[in-house]
């Protein structure tokens, strides 16, 4: 993907952007609703769909595995277009204690196409992506509102699927139940990303707001929007995307999901789609 512009949060026209983030922060101060959120005794708790990080965690001894079967992303910078691929991107989660669960993840065969504005495919590849740990720590118990992330990503993959080298990140889960049907979700999170050169790391700041609802029987929808700050020493990059999914929990412990997202900024990819599925052993 080609550089992508400079977006700054003081051009009025990204408003919504700024209003988002100013909402992200006071979370992390939570309001007596989230405090008093009541647990439940054994959730179906998933990271998909959606961009925000829910704070419930798997239960002890138990494995939940998350894959994308498919993720397509369609990028355009000047006259650069990218199509990208994804294709079994999965994380494994592992419930070591009631309050703490380890995390491994990959972010599978990623296939990138760049394409000039006459339609001329300038370049093709496939590799392997990098590879994630983490641990999730819930403050209060599985199902508690609030919990803590940290990962590191390891430059395990190769070519352009590959961030060439370590980066890290810290999140703050959030959640909570706002009636019997519907329930908001907010993910504040900062990194140490690694730079665009492929060599050494930067800051980037970012937050995830969402909102679901328990349809029909076992199927749920949800609506979220993300922004991140990228601090490149390219240049600062403002990339928010909104989207939209849907999920069926096919069993007591399975789920089908499928989502579109959509770029807000002239830094954000202008359109992605994905489908994948969870399962809890």
């Amino acid at each position: 993907m080609g550089q992508p512009a400079m977006v700054s949060f003081r051009n009025p026209q990204f408003g919504l952007i700024g209003a988002i983030t100013t909402i992200c922060w006071a979370v992390l101060f939570p309001s007596d609703a989230i405090a008093d959120e009541v647990p439940g005794d054994d959730p179906f708790c998933v990271e998909r769909p959606g961009q925000t990080t829910p704070p419930c965690l798997v239960k002890p001894q138990s494995v939940m595995i998350e894959t994308g079967i498919a993720t397509w992303t369609h990028s355009r910078a000047e006259n650069d277009r990218l199509n990208e691929v994804a294709a079994g991107a999965t994380t494994v989660r592992y419930g070591v204690a009631p309050q703490l669960e380890l995390q491994l993840g990959w972010a599978g065969l990623i296939s990138s196409s760049h394409t000039a504005s006459d339609m001329r495919v300038q370049s093709h590849s496939t590799n392997v992506g990098d590879m994630t740990v983490g641990a999730l720590y819930n403050f209060s118990g599985q199902d508690g509102p609030a919990a803590l992330q940290v990962y590191f990503a390891l430059p395990t993959g190769k070519g352009e699927a590959s961030k060439g080298d370590w980066s890290g990140g810290v999140r703050l889960p959030l959640a909570a139940a706002l009636d019997g049907h519907w329930s908001v979700g907010v993910t504040p999170e900062f990194d140490l990303a690694a730079n665009a050169s492929g060599s050494g790391r930067h800051s980037a700041f970012s937050c995830a707001l969402g909102i679901s609802r328990a349809v029909a029987g076992r199927l749920g929808a949800s609506l979220d929007v993300s922004v991140i700050e990228d601090r490149d020493p390219k240049g600062v990059t403002t990339i928010a995307v909104s989207s939209g999914s849907l999920a069926w929990q096919a069993s007591s412990n399975s789920q089908l999901d499928i989502g579109v997202g959509l770029g807000l900024t002239a830094s954000s990819p202008r359109v992605q789609v994905y489908i994948g599925f969870a399962k809890r052993l």
